[in-house]
């Protein structure tokens, strides 16, 4: 039998909380884990917004709002901080939706350059027509999941969340030195 070079790859980590008998196979089972449970969460997320006419980046958009609106609607920069996405990002979606008459978008009584969004009546209509399947599939994909599980989980993706900022910083700061 003839034997090929036999490499290995370097670490692609080095903490050690995250290293598990001086190998980062865990820690790469971890991230192969996390890309295969984002993805079908994405696909979720655009079947559900497909079912009632928009995309999954819209569906979260409506979501949100819903959520955060109280009386008086929520501002564009509370959604976009919400949701970790950038401002214009919401505005144009959110435009969108405005035109299919899902949001409604005013001005802000105090200050008038400040839109607030809210979910209009036949936003609410599309949206309250997911939920019996939306409830079962997310009773489903977190089942086994206990409450002390939930609070680690969710602690833990806000970590991550928060540590994406800078090192999507640096991969930018990359990009310009590779140009």
């Amino acid at each position: 039998m003839n034997k090929t070079n036999f490499q290995k790859l370097p670490l692609s980590v080095t903490r050690p909380a995250l290293l598990a008998n001086k190998s980062d196979h865990v820690f790469r089972e971890l991230l192969y884990n996390f890309f295969t449970v984002a993805e079908r969460v994405q696909e979720v997320r655009r079947y559900l917004g497909n079912r009632i006419g928009i995309s999954g980046p819209q569906y979260n958009l409506m979501m949100a709002i819903a959520e955060l609106q109280g009386s008086d609607g929520v501002s564009v920069g509370r959604v976009a901080d919400y949701l970790h996405v950038a401002g214009p990002f919401v505005t144009a979606e959110a435009g969108k939706l405005v035109r299919i008459a899902y949001l409604r978008k005013t001005n802000d009584v105090a200050d008038k350059r400040v839109w607030r969004l809210s979910v209009g009546p036949q936003g609410w209509a599309a949206l309250k027509s997911l939920f019996p399947g939306l409830q079962q599939v997310n009773d489903t994909l977190f089942a086994g999941i206990s409450q002390s599980d939930f609070a680690i989980l969710r602690e833990c993706l806000g970590k991550l969340v928060e540590n994406s900022e800078p090192v999507l910083a640096r991969i930018g700061s990359w990009k310009k030195t590779s140009k």
